[in-house]
């Protein structure tokens, strides 16, 4: 390929992408819950105690693929692979980072606005940010009159509706665009559980007409409204929606309708909540004409969070399913999320994928799909590969490349190799100190390997001593 002219080269990937669907641009639509664990829902997890009628439906429409990862098992770097293509173990990125008060992408990492709207998309954030702006007051999470830089309308997005950071996080006012809209200066109190399950009240401001019990539903609202629009206009441009849920992330204060609905609890009902969020979005698309033109994607950023493992467990519920760990382990519990495409008359509807994946890859495959060569035009996306194939042909399990979860574990092909300390450097690690577990016959990482195969331990070591040397910290 490398010894074809340019021309050629342009004309195979074009060739090979879009014209196999037909002449007209898809739309693209992303839902990313928040903290939802692998086995909050009924597609993946046969004993769940939560109702998830909507999710299943969207199951039956396209394709479940269970083994997909979040690039990371917490918010912020998930969320910096999703819309970069980096692993963000190569940068060091951490949710901890946004106390510098300084966004988290640069103008060097192309994201995923920026693939889409260079193919004459319009593109739409609506949700949780959480990737942090560039404003002097943002280390103490203060409002501000000015402008809000490097935000989603600085990373290849023509709109943004959402917050900052989780909907309990001050400041507690909406975004539009790049602005705070209003100050927070009312009192507010809302409900949060600490670790140990207990009901705590968090003391407050609030924007006036913002409350955390309103944040889902005005979201919801604002992602049905730019389909309708969308549908109402008759644009030629195709659309791209990121609709990144504030939900199930705690603070849990379910809507009326789904309050003590699940029987589990606030955190129960959330879950359905979010359901209901996915039902609404898949149902405009289809009340609008455009879902048979649409790829539409859902999934979760992380695993359940701790406090929710433990309050569900406590019910009999299995929030991370048969995986070991939950939110910020990079066991499987802390990173393997449920991942369903849809795509009607394109992709096999009520199939079920094996191959793996993770969300650093979204953006190699949208290129592939659109005609791009991601290595000329979007070099940043370094740990992007497609999986446009497996969309394709859900019944074959492709091979990825070898995918590092934060840092010192790391997964080649059914195999993966962790040090269970997960706060160690590499420097301070030795070979003999790592776990290794055979993920097709112990997907729950309970029987450590890594005695009985030295070599392959040896071996995986080695390759994660290559990709600590390339680690830049940011």
């Amino acid at each position: 390929m490398k010894s074809c002219p340019q021309f050629l080269r342009l004309f195979i990937l074009f060739k090979f992408s879009i014209l196999a669907w037909g002449k007209e641009l898809p739309n693209v639509v992303i839902i990313l819950a928040d903290d939802m664990g692998y086995g909050d829902c009924e597609q993946f997890n046969p004993a769940s105690k939560i109702s998830t009628p909507n999710l299943n439906q969207l199951a039956n429409e396209g394709i479940r693929f269970t083994d997909a990862h979040a690039a990371s098992g917490t918010c912020t770097p998930s969320r910096y692979g999703l819309l970069t293509g980096i692993n963000p173990a190569r940068s060091g990125i951490l949710n901890t980072l946004l106390a510098r008060g300084k966004a988290i992408i640069t103008k060097e990492e192309k994201t995923l606005g920026d693939l889409f709207r260079s193919k004459g998309y319009r593109t739409h954030m609506v949700g949780k940010w959480h990737l942090g702006f560039n404003y002097p007051n943002q280390k103490k999470n203060k409002w501000t009159d000015q402008p809000l830089p490097g935000g989603p309308v600085d990373q290849g997005f023509d709109t943004f509706f959402g917050i900052h950071s989780s909907a309990g996080s001050d400041p507690m006012c909406w975004i539009e665009n790049n602005r705070f809209t209003k100050e927070p200066t009312e009192p507010f109190t809302f409900p949060k559980f600490n670790i140990k399950g207990e009901s705590i009240t968090v003391k407050t401001k609030t924007a006036f007409g913002f409350s955390v019990e309103q944040t889902s539903p005005t979201l919801v609202k604002r992602a049905v409204k730019i389909i309708e629009d969308h549908a109402q206009e008759k644009s030629n441009k195709p659309f791209f929606l990121y609709y990144a849920s504030p939900i199930p992330h705690q603070p849990w204060v379910p809507m009326k309708e789904f309050a003590g609905k699940s029987g589990l609890g606030p955190y129960g009902d959330f879950l359905m909540q979010m359901d209901w969020v996915v039902g609404q979005i898949n149902n405009a698309l289809k009340n609008a004409g455009l879902d048979q033109n649409t790829l539409l994607f859902f999934t979760s950023d992380n695993g359940v969070g701790p406090v929710a493992h433990k309050l569900m467990k406590a019910q009999g519920h299995a929030s991370s399913e048969k995986f070991r760990g939950m939110k910020a382990h990079r066991y499987e519990g802390g990173h393997r999320v449920p991942f369903i495409a849809k795509w009607p008359g394109k992709l096999a509807a009520g199939t079920t994928s094996e191959s793996t994946i993770n969300f650093t890859d979204f953006i190699a495959t949208f290129a592939e799909l659109l005609g791009i060569n991601p290595k000329e035009e979007f070099p940043s996306a370094v740990d992007s590969h497609s999986f446009l194939t497996a969309l394709l042909k859900p019944e074959r399990r492709f091979p990825r490349p070898p995918m590092v979860h934060r840092s010192n574990a790391m997964r080649i092909e059914d195999w993966k190799w962790i040090h269970p300390d997960r706060k160690t450097t590499f420097e301070k690690t030795k070979p003999r100190d790592y776990e290794l577990y055979d993920l097709q016959n112990d997907p729950g990482e309970q029987t450590n390997l890594a005695t009985e195969n030295p070599k392959l331990a040896d071996e995986f070591y080695q390759t994660y001593k290559e990709f600590d040397l390339e680690i830049k910290l940011k």
